[in-house]
């Protein structure tokens, strides 16, 4: 048993023979079986300006353009199979309608003045887990509003 092997549109193609198998004269001739047996031409005509652009599409990613090509047609067909099969395709559950929901909103504590010293304006607009945590504790009108009061403060002190 020997093997045999040489590079075919970018891709090695491995041949493992069993004894008695004979390799053809020269490479060429093997090639051209090998050829003949396993692969299919496919014409292509394209405007010499088309071209153009495919072969700078393909320099800039470093492919040569026949492998452009067929990545681009193995890209489109996995592209139609799932358009083809909706159901492959991952869909997030839909967010619920506050309206048509029947649970219960969440009672949030009543933003009071002494909550509202506490609250440095400077530091909402920078910390995100800040945020969240005003978010959670009194709901988003009071994170709204808050935000809104420190983008004012921030602007005045731009101006100033």
């Amino acid at each position: 048993m020997y093997i045999s092997f040489f590079t075919k549109y970018n891709n090695f193609v491995i041949q493992i023979k069993k004894e008695g198998d004979t390799l053809p004269a020269n490479k060429n001739e093997y090639m051209y079986k090998y050829a003949k047996e396993k692969l299919k031409r496919i014409p292509l005509d394209v405007h010499k300006k088309k071209y153009d652009e495919i072969k700078a599409a393909a320099d800039a990613v470093g492919e040569p353009v026949n492998g452009y090509i067929k990545t681009a047609i193995d890209m489109r067909m996995e592209n139609d199979k799932l358009l083809s099969n909706p159901s492959s395709v991952y869909n997030p559950p839909l967010l619920e309608n506050p309206a048509t929901t029947t649970k219960q909103k969440k009672q949030y504590q009543p933003f009071t003045n002494e909550d509202a010293t506490k609250i440095d304006l400077q530091k909402l607009l920078k910390n995100i887990p800040h945020q969240l945590e005003i978010a959670n504790n009194f709901g988003m009108d009071v994170l709204a509003s808050l935000m809104e009061k420190a983008r004012q403060q921030q602007e005045s002190y731009v101006q100033k």
